[in-house]
């Protein structure tokens, strides 16, 4: 299992710090809201061994999981993985150099938040790594509420979402989907594919 975390990459040695761990902004959020494990878990659908091990670093949560848990703050993505550095500006403009913007690994994928820096946006764009060769490897189908749209960089990807046959997506292909829907995204490359992925299911207000 890959280990969940938020790093900056050897291009970036003189950049600012980025934001704290995941289970470190997950303990803080918990903790500014006054919760116990046992509330957190009732009002994220995650139980509260989970919800402690990654507060501990030991547990690499899904995105269905770090999902759950930003539903149930009632915040977004980038806001979660920003929690320490929260920022609130008008006439901004952000930019994010190659492979210096925050990474998160999951089971499944390893993503790269582009312009995350700033938070309260209405989308959340991300280049990802797609780790999974099979449906099988990957598992259950994954789903959470908003709309998605993934355009393929590099290599081949098979895009499986409920209901509908799986399609298989060439180097600048694009699909857009319900989130609703349970999807996965495996790739058909000897090297792990890679794509742009957009989803304003996490960044708008719950």
């Amino acid at each position: 299992m890959w280990k969940t975390e938020i790093r900056k990459s050897s291009r970036s040695a003189t950049l600012p710090k980025p934001s704290l761990s995941i289970g470190e902004n997950l303990s803080a959020l918990r903790k500014d809201r006054g919760m116990t494990l046992k509330a957190a878990a009732a009002v994220c659908s995650v139980s509260a061994p989970t919800l402690s091990r990654i507060e501990n670093g030991t547990l690499s949560p899904t995105f269905n999981v770090i999902a759950s848990i930003c539903a149930g703050f009632g915040v977004g993505i980038s806001e979660f993985l920003s929690y320490s550095s929260k920022q609130k500006v008008s006439g901004w403009r952000t930019v994010t150099r190659l492979g210096t913007g925050r990474t998160i690994e999951t089971p499944q994928y390893r993503f790269e938040f582009l312009c995350g820096d700033m938070i309260r946006k209405p989308f959340i764009v991300l280049r990802a790594e797609i780790l999974m060769k099979s449906i099988e490897e990957f598992g259950p189908l994954q789903s959470h509420s908003g709309q998605e749209q993934i355009v393929v960089q590099s290599g081949r990807v098979e895009i499986w979402t409920e209901h509908y046959a799986p399609a298989v997506l060439e180097t600048g292909d694009s699909l857009a989907f319900d989130s609703a829907l349970g999807h996965a995204v495996i790739s058909l490359s000897e090297e792990p594919a890679t794509v742009l992925w957009i989803c304003d299911s996490l960044e708008a207000e719950i």
